[in-house]
């Protein structure tokens, strides 16, 4: 209520004393709150009273500084962090009286701007998971979704237009259409800066959203803003309970958007077509060649995670931890160890290190591959 929050709002000179020094011992020392208990209470009322009033108005404000308080207190900016939030808290307490108008408009209101809402599918994903994503938007559109009601920024035809300004799209989204959520949660995923602050967006909107885990991710793994409890769709799960989910997202979207009924035949041969297509995307994912592999694990193994091309008069070199793979110079020897060296780099498990392009190093999806093969 409005006396509460201005009460927390009042509270802030206390709570900047509960700020200390994290740190040192050759550490980067940092000015943090985030670990203080009374400071984590304090700002757990301040998202309660706040997403009150979101919830009645919609107000892009209060968006603003809901997406503050659930995100950016994480240590390494809390000070910049609670300013921000100092400054538009200070804001809403001048404005304090418009927050709280008749209660009953308000809501009625908002209901209202909610039913003028077209409905629209975001598909929140990593870039490095778009060959799953691309699957997705095809069983979409094959159950009836036309291609302006779905939002996924790594397939062309469905992301933000040229010249767009990108979170200004992406607020632009959230803000005029009824979103149906789709994570496509994975290590990608969580690795993704602008993923965790679309799953934060959603969060403060309370969007609808349906989970699901690409292969090799399990539920455990599940954080952030989103409930581990809610069943989601496991794409190398068993099979019959795959099939069963993907009906039940059918069932789902066909009501929210009005599809039109799918025969029993017609929906099958859709469902197995997807089942069909992730299939392949994973065979693609996990084929390197021997070379490739036996490349990459032994540059795991290195402290540093190097792998050095080198040419000089006397042939071409490729070494990782200590270790020559071209010992003869033949060209078809080399060609092996340079093609294996290449299928890391365009599948992204090694970068460049080096301008030269003579270092590489081994990218967390690279280490990420080596622990899945144990």
């Amino acid at each position: 209520m409005k006396n509460n929050l201005l009460d927390l709002i009042d509270q802030m000179e206390k709570i900047k004393f509960f700020f200390h020094i994290s740190g040192g011992n050759g550490m980067p020392q940092f000015n943090v709150v985030h670990d203080n208990p009374e400071f984590s209470a304090w700002k757990q009322e301040v998202q309660f009273e706040l997403q009150d009033i979101y919830d009645r108005t919609k107000d892009t404000f209060i968006w603003s500084i809901l997406t503050i308080l659930h995100q950016d207190f994480n240590g390494w900016d809390d000070q910049k962090s609670f300013n921000a939030l100092k400054k538009g808290l200070l804001v809403i307490r001048r404005d304090i009286d418009k927050y709280y108008l008749d209660k009953i408009n308000v809501i009625s209101n908002a209901k209202e701007n909610a039913m003028l809402k077209s409905p629209k599918i975001f598909i929140s994903h990593s870039s490095q998971d778009k060959e799953y994503v691309t699957c997705l938007v095809d069983f979409l559109e094959d159950i009836g979704l036309a291609p302006e009601q779905i939002f996924c920024s790594s397939v062309p035809g469905y992301g933000i237009p040229l010249d767009e300004d990108i979170y200004d799209y992406l607020k632009y989204q959230f803000q005029e259409h009824e979103l149906h959520v789709i994570f496509i949660l994975s290590n990608n995923y969580y690795q993704s800066v602008a993923c965790m602050n679309e799953m934060g967006a959603a969060w403060v909107l309370q969007n609808k959203y349906t989970v699901i885990l690409l292969s090799r991710f399990d539920f455990k793994k599940i954080q952030g803003a989103i409930n581990p409890r809610q069943m989601g769709l496991k794409l190398d799960g068993d099979l019959t309970e795959v099939k069963e989910k993907l009906r039940q997202l059918k069932d789902v979207l066909s009501k929210e958007f009005g599809l039109s009924h799918i025969t029993d035949v017609r929906w099958e041969r859709k469902r197995d077509s997807f089942i069909a297509a992730v299939k392949k995307a994973n065979k693609v994912r996990l084929s390197l060649s021997d070379e490739a592999v036996e490349l990459l694990q032994v540059a795991c193994k290195a402290d540093d995670g190097t792998i050095l091309k080198t040419e000089d008069l006397s042939g071409i070199y490729i070494t990782a931890n200590g270790r020559n793979f071209i010992t003869l110079q033949e060209r078809y020897e080399v060609a092996r160890w340079e093609g294996g060296l290449d299928e890391l780099i365009d599948n992204g498990f090694v970068q460049v290190r080096e301008l030269s392009g003579e270092v590489y190093v081994v990218a967390k999806k690279g280490y990420d591959y080596v622990e899945d093969l144990k």
